[in-house]
C-alpha cells in the first residue's frame, strides 16, 4: 500500500465507470459525507462475498443520512452489475478493469496472477475525504467488522457534528458551536431550529449567500432552509439556516422511507 496513505491524509478522488458505464468519482459518491471504500477482489472469491453481505447488511444506517458505501472491483461494469443486483446492494460498484488505481495506490494482490485482484482494502473517510480508518482483509478476520465500521463512522461524527454532544451545544454554548467547531472547512452551514439549536452542520462549496437565501429544501418536509445569519469566526465561516413555512400536520409522514423486506 502506498506509504501515504494513513490516517490524517487526502485520499484520492478516484475517478471510475460504475454499473451503468457513467464515471463518477468518489467526491460525488459521498457528497460530503464519510465514506466507506471497499476494495473488493471480485464476484468470483466467496470469502468477499461474504464481506460484501455483511456490508449490504449494514447500508441501511449508513446510508439512510449520515454516510455512504461505495465498492471497487477489477470486474467489468457488466459483471459488477449482476454481482450488485445478486447482493441486493443499495450503494455502487466501480470498476478498475485495468487495473490503473489498484497500481496507482499499491493495492493489487501479488499472489494472484490469474484474476490480479485488489488486495481488500477498506478505507473509512470523513466528510473531506481525509482517511480515518484502514483495514486489510488478506486474511479475512483483517477486515473490519460492522461494529468497528460504526465505530469509526461514530468517531468521525464526534468529531465534526458538535450536536453529537446536543446538551453541552443548546445550553453552554447558546445554542450553535462557533463556525471553527466542527467540520474543518472555510464555511460550513448550520441547519438549527426555529430558536437557534444547532441540529446538523456540513460544508459548503460556492459562493457564500445571503441572509434571505434559500441553502436547499428538507427531504423530510420539503420547505426551504433559509440563511438567517452569517458568521465569521476562527478564519472560518458559518451560514446559519433555519426551516421557513408551515409544518404541517406532524402525524403525516413527508418522506418515503419504509422498512425494507427482509429476504430470508
Amino acid at each position: 500500500m502506498r506509504e501515504d496513505l494513513v490516517p490524517g491524509s487526502a485520499f484520492p478522488d478516484l475517478r471510475l465507470p460504475e454499473t451503468t458505464g457513467k464515471e463518477l468519482t468518489l467526491s460525488q459518491i459521498a457528497g460530503k459525507s464519510p465514506l466507506v471504500v471497499a476494495f473488493v477482489r471480485g464476484w468470483w472469491c466467496p470469502k468477499e462475498q461474504v464481506r460484501l453481505r455483511n456490508l449490504v447488511a449494514l447500508q441501511d444506517e449508513v446510508q439512510r443520512e449520515y454516510g455512504r458505501i461505495v465498492a471497487v472491483t477489477v470486474d467489468e461494469p457488466y459483471v459488477n452489475g449482476a454481482f450488485r443486483a445478486g447482493l441486493g446492494a443499495d450503494f455502487p460498484f466501480l470498476s478498475d478493469v485495468e487495473c490503473r488505481v489498484g497500481e496507482e495506490l499499491d493495492i493489487l494482490e501479488l499472489t494472484d496472477g490469474l484474476h490480479r485482484p485488489f488486495l481488500p482494502m477498506t478505507f473509512v473517510l470523513d466528510s473531506l475525504l481525509a482517511l480515518r480508518g484502514v483495514w486489510c482483509g488478506f486474511w479475512f478476520w483483517g477486515n473490519p467488522t460492522p461494529d468497528e465500521l460504526r465505530l469509526t463512522l461514530r468517531e468521525i461524527a464526534r468529531a465534526e457534528q458538535p450536536s453529537f454532544d446536543p446538551h453541552r451545544v443548546w445550553r453552554e454554548l447558546g445554542g450553535a458551536a462557533p463556525p471553527d467547531a466542527g467540520i474543518e472547512a472555510p464555511v460550513v452551514w448550520i441547519r438549527e431550529d426555529d430558536d437557534g439549536h444547532e441540529l446538523q452542520r456540513g460544508v459548503h462549496e460556492g459562493e457564500v449567500p445571503a441572509v434571505g437565501d434559500e441553502l436547499g429544501r428538507s427531504p423530510v418536509d420539503g420547505r426551504p432552509w433559509v440563511v438567517r445569519r452569517i458568521e465569521e469566526s476562527g478564519g472560518r465561516t458559518a451560514i446559519h439556516v433555519s426551516k421557513e413555512g408551515a409544518t404541517g400536520d406532524p402525524r403525516l409522514v413527508k418522506h418515503h422511507i419504509t422498512v425494507p423486506p427482509r429476504v430470508p
